[in-house]
C-alpha cells in the first residue's frame, strides 16, 4: 500500500508541475493534470487513504471546471464527497453541496436529489437535525419536480420524523397528511396510507389539542374509507375517546394491546409517552 501512495504523490506533484507551467507543448494542460489527479486519487483509494482521495478528486474537478465540462466536474465533486464522508463529514457536506449545484445547472434533478439525500443521511448520523431536515426537504423537492413520488414521500417521511421528535409537531401532521393523500392515488403506495393517518393522529393528540384529534380521526375515515376498519385506525379512535375522557388506563391498555400484536417502532413509542404526559398534565390541572 505504501508504494502505491507514494506512487499517489508523485503524480499530484507532476499534476501541480503540469499546472503551473506556462508552456503546454503536448496539448491542454488541464485535461493532462486532470488524468494524472484522477490517477492519484485512485491510489489513494486503493490505500485507504480518503483524504487525500478526496482532495486529488477536488483537484480532478477544478481541471474540469477550467475546461468548462460541468457533467465531469460535478462527477469529480461527488466522488470527493464519498471519500470524504468516510473522515470528515462536514467537508464531504460542502463538496456534496458544490455537486448539487452543479447537477441543478445541468437540470439533473434526480441526480441532485440522491445528493441531497446523501448530505441529509450524513447531517441525520452528525446529529444534526436541522440540517437533516433542510437537506431531505429539499431532496424531496427535487424529486417532485420529476415526479418520483416514492422517493420524494421517503425523504418527506424523515422530515416528518425529526419534526415530530423536535415537537413541531403542526409540520408533522401536514407532512403525514400530504403523503397520505399522494399516496392514496396510488396502487402501490395506498398499502402506507394507514402507518401515515395513525402517526399524524398520534401528532395530533401530541399537541393536547383533543378536539383537533377528534376532527382529525373524522377527517381521516373519509378520506380513505377503509381506514377505519383497520388496527392502524381502531387503535387512533381507541385512543382518541380515551383521551378526550382523560382515561389513562384504558389509555395504556390499548396501547399494549395494539403493541402485542403489531409492535411499536421507537419515534410511535415516544410520541405516545408524550400524548400520555399530556393527558396526565390536564387530568392534574382539574384535581
Amino acid at each position: 500500500m505504501a508504494s502505491q501512495e507514494a506512487k499517489a504523490y508523485d503524480l499530484v506533484a507532476k499534476a501541480e508541475k503540469k499546472l503551473a507551467s506556462w508552456l503546454n507543448l503536448s496539448g491542454n494542460k488541464y485535461d493532462d493534470a486532470a488524468e494524472l489527479f484522477s490517477k492519484a486519487a485512485n491510489l489513494f483509494k486503493v490505500s485507504k487513504n480518503w483524504s487525500e482521495a478526496g482532495k486529488a478528486f477536488e483537484q480532478v474537478a477544478q481541471c474540469h471546471i477550467k475546461l468548462k465540462s460541468a457533467h465531469e466536474a460535478a462527477t469529480a465533486y461527488q466522488d470527493a464527497a464519498n471519500c470524504y464522508k468516510k473522515v470528515d463529514t462536514a467537508h464531504a457536506i460542502l463538496v456534496y453541496r458544490e455537486a448539487v449545484l452543479m447537477q441543478i445547472d445541468l437540470g439533473r434533478f434526480t441526480t441532485a436529489a440522491k445528493l441531497q439525500k446523501e448530505i441529509g443521511e450524513l447531517c441525520e448520523a452528525d446529529g444534526d437535525s436541522a440540517g437533516a431536515m433542510e437537506a431531505f426537504q429539499q431532496a424531496a423537492d427535487y424529486y417532485q419536480s420529476e415526479e418520483s413520488t416514492s422517493s420524494a414521500n421517503q425523504c418527506l417521511l424523515k422530515v416528518a420524523g425529526f419534526a415530530a421528535s423536535s415537537a413541531d409537531y403542526k409540520r408533522a401532521i401536514e407532512i403525514y397528511e400530504q403523503v397520505a393523500m399522494v399516496s392514496l392515488e396510488n396502487t402501490l403506495l395506498k398499502w402506507s396510507v394507514k402507518d401515515y393517518l395513525l402517526r399524524a393522529g398520534i401528532c395530533h393528540l401530541a399537541t393536547g389539542e383533543v378536539g383537533d384529534a377528534v376532527r382529525a380521526v373524522e377527517k381521516y375515515c373519509g378520506m380513505d374509507a377503509s381506514f377505519a376498519g383497520t388496527r392502524e385506525g381502531a387503535f387512533l379512535q381507541a385512543i382518541t375517546s380515551a383521551y378526550e375522557n382523560l382515561d389513562a388506563d384504558a389509555f395504556t391498555d390499548h396501547v399494549r394491546e395494539y403493541d402485542e400484536i403489531s409492535r411499536l417502532d421507537p419515534q410511535k413509542t415516544t410520541l405516545l409517552l408524550e400524548v400520555k404526559n399530556s393527558m396526565k398534565n390536564q387530568m392534574n390541572d382539574l384535581t
